[in-house]
């Protein structure tokens, strides 16, 4: 996906991301489009996203399942106690509810740590949005538990991988040698896996 056909598709859906932008985020408009874009391009229909802070990513990736009528679910893994966010400790969780309200029908919080919530996962995965901790060790960590879930073709996608030097790493040693297509923005990655 190139940066116009995500500036197209944003404003072809721009009633749908009216609500999600009053989100605080740091994602992009473009990666807002991406998010609701790759959605459609994914074969399958269980959604994992590691890191949901404030539910802007929840709410883009949910809309995008409604767009393309896949049947969800989206599974927000989070311990919505902004453990590894600039702004501090605090507890997000309500917040987290009140903004996907509109979606929580395709919306599953599990809240915990993500690799105890990987531990007791009993579905397969063919969507993956890592946004959690951004250290070396802890992507490779999200990784670990939750790669060995994913289908054959599963997409994944990174968050943060133009700044964060874990994200970088983690990404060159695991993904792109599995990768069969990929694509970026400037703090986006994606790929399909073999």
């Amino acid at each position: 996906m190139r940066p116009l056909q995500l500036k197209i598709s944003y404003c072809i859906h721009l009633n749908v991301f009216r609500s999600i932008n009053r989100i605080p985020t740091h994602l992009t408009s473009l990666e807002k489009a991406a998010l609701f874009e790759l959605v459609k391009k994914t074969s399958g229909s269980t959604f994992v996203e590691i890191g949901s802070y404030l539910g802007a990513s929840s709410c883009c990736i949910a809309a995008g399942i409604n767009s393309s009528e896949k049947d969800g679910p989206l599974y927000c893994v989070d311990t919505w106690q902004n453990d590894t966010m600039t702004e501090g400790h605090r507890d997000t969780y309500e917040e987290f509810m009140n903004n996907t309200k509109n979606y929580a029908d395709l919306i599953i919080p599990l809240r915990g740590k993500s690799i105890e919530i990987a531990n007791t996962f009993n579905h397969t995965v063919d969507f993956l949005f890592i946004d959690g901790d951004h250290t070396y060790e802890g992507v490779k960590r999200d990784v670990e538990a939750w790669f060995p879930k994913l289908n054959p073709g599963a997409l994944v996608i990174f968050h943060d991988i133009g700044w964060a030097e874990g994200v970088q790493k983690i990404v060159k040693e695991f993904v792109t040698p599995h990768a069969c297509e990929e694509g970026r923005l400037p703090n986006l990655y994606w790929a399909w896996l073999k």
